[in-house]
């Protein structure tokens, strides 16, 4: 029980440390190394000390033999892979700890969900705040704020000590502030938002609780003012609304009037230029340019990939295609579809966000995956055993 709760502190400590939280540029890399590896090392013993280990282990045999194939072709060195290789055994040892420790499925539940209450209040406060003037922001960059000039120099924002950081957009000729917090950017706080949203179904069992949670996420998601956001949520709300039952006048004009909103957030992003500003072009740019890599590949670069680190592409999927190769693709494409197959709206989201972002990388977006993938095994185990325990209530009763 102590281990468990030392990983569940030790755990957070990870996920804060690294992207997309801007605390990784404060700290040394060599610091971050060492909770990384410290964290690894205690989700092994933990794991180790169980008779039994879950089917979901299994998975490193594929991974592992993978990133072997990689070292052997040459394709990419043993400290290339490690980074990479360390994020996914988080990922399966996270879940087996998770699926096998109830308390620690339920503490790392509840300290995201109130980190999330806490995410979402800063976010509307920022962005009410520095829209309106209300609250003054100072424009710096990610590399004053290190005191240095390195690559991450490059992040420009409106600074606030408390609420965090905003990046200046326009739309209509209006200046407006999209709030990235303490992220590196708008569109990775808008995916986490966007998650709770469809999974606090399996976090939260009361009714009220929960839309109030919901409905939170969607106004701090909507202050991002992130692109894949509005057209994935859009069409969201928009099928569920379609999908209601009954033909209630209510439930008619709830259909109208989402129809009518889904209408309106694309033509408002295609007639405003908005999506101009956006890094949406900058990745489409980047995906044509690192076309020639995939048509000119070998065999061997196809299944294997080009090596870790050639390409500075945002596309998740892309970046391990052509980095790692299509072996791993389909690893990871099988395995994401695997811990989220409970969700179908959460599978569609995942993928669907690692075009325009690359998350596998980030160990919230793993811990995220981890923690839904096990409520849902938890609920299915509850209810497995309630049905057990019927079945066995009518024997005694035939008895």
């Amino acid at each position: 029980m102590n281990l468990g709760v030392l990983a569940v502190l030790l755990v957070f400590v990870y996920v804060l440390s690294y992207n997309p939280f801007i605390v990784e540029s404060f700290l040394p890399r060599h610091i971050r190394i060492g909770i990384e590896g410290l964290l690894l090392f205690l989700l092994i013993v933990i794991s180790l000390n169980r008779k039994y280990i879950s089917i979901d282990m299994f998975w490193f045999i594929p991974i592992i033999l993978g990133y072997l194939c990689m070292i052997f072709f040459e394709i990419s060195t043993l400290r290339e892979l490690i980074s990479s290789f360390g994020k996914l055994a988080f990922l399966l040892l996270n879940v087996e700890l998770l699926i096998r420790n109830q308390r620690a499925l339920q503490s790392c539940t509840k300290i995201w969900i109130q980190l999330s209450y806490f995410l979402c209040i800063i976010t509307i406060i920022a962005f009410v705040g520095y829209n309106s003037s209300i609250i003054s922001f100072v424009p710096t960059t990610l590399g004053t704020l290190l005191n240095g000039g390195d690559a991450a120099s490059s992040y420009y924002y409106f600074n606030h000590n408390i609420l965090g950081n905003i990046t200046p957009r326009q739309l209509f000729g209006i200046n407006l502030g999209r709030v990235s917090g303490f992220m590196y950017e708008p569109g990775y706080l808008a995916f986490f938002l966007g998650f709770n949203i469809l999974v606090a179904r399996d976090w939260i069992d009361a009714t009220r609780l929960r839309k109030r949670f919901v409905w939170l996420n969607v106004v701090a998601g909507i202050a991002t003012i992130s692109t894949t956001f509005f057209l994935f949520f859009t069409f969201y709300f928009l099928a569920k609304g379609i999908k209601s039952k009954g033909n209630s006048k209510v439930i008619i004009a709830r259909r109208i009037v989402f129809l009518t909103l889904a209408v309106f957030f694309i033509v408002l992003i295609l007639k405003s230029g908005y999506a101009g500003q956006t890094s949406g072009s900058d990745r489409l740019d980047q995906i044509v340019s690192y076309s020639s890599l995939v048509v000119n590949n070998s065999w061997l670069s196809f299944l294997f990939g080009n090596g870790v680190g050639v390409i500075g592409i945002n596309s998740g999927w892309i970046k391990v295609f052509i980095e790692q190769g299509a072996a791993l693709l389909v690893i990871l494409v099988t395995l994401f579809a695997r811990l989220t197959k409970h969700n179908r709206w959460l599978m569609l989201y995942v993928f669907y966000c690692n075009f325009a972002l690359s998350l596998f990388s980030t160990p919230l977006f793993l811990f995220l995956i981890s923690i839904s993938y096990a409520s849902s095994f938890a609920k299915k185990r509850q209810l497995s055993n309630t049905n057990i325990g019927q079945i066995n209530c009518k024997i005694v009763d035939l008895k």
